[in-house]
């Protein structure tokens, strides 16, 4: 976990973004908060999370993806502020 990770799942939790319905675009993660990193780094990112399961796809937005986090996510960030 980094710092970019960090505040991916802190974005998502703090917005939430916890199940299918209310799921988040990249573009507003990337909105959300100024910390200066592509949205193709923050969806790279994404990716990886949703590998680990820590992160969820939710419904389509349009032709945009979106995305939640999951209980996992939740306790991996809970596990990371200790």
């Amino acid at each position: 976990m980094n710092r970019l990770g960090f505040i991916i799942l802190s974005i998502l939790r703090q917005e939430g973004a916890t199940n299918k319905l209310s799921s988040m675009t990249v573009r507003e993660i990337a909105s959300a908060e100024e910390f200066g990193m592509k949205e193709n780094t923050i969806f790279k990112k994404i990716k990886d999370f949703e590998q680990s399961g820590y992160i969820g796809r939710g419904l389509k937005e349009g032709r945009a993806d979106t995305f939640f986090i999951t209980p996992a996510g939740c306790e991996c960030l809970e596990r990371e502020k200790q």
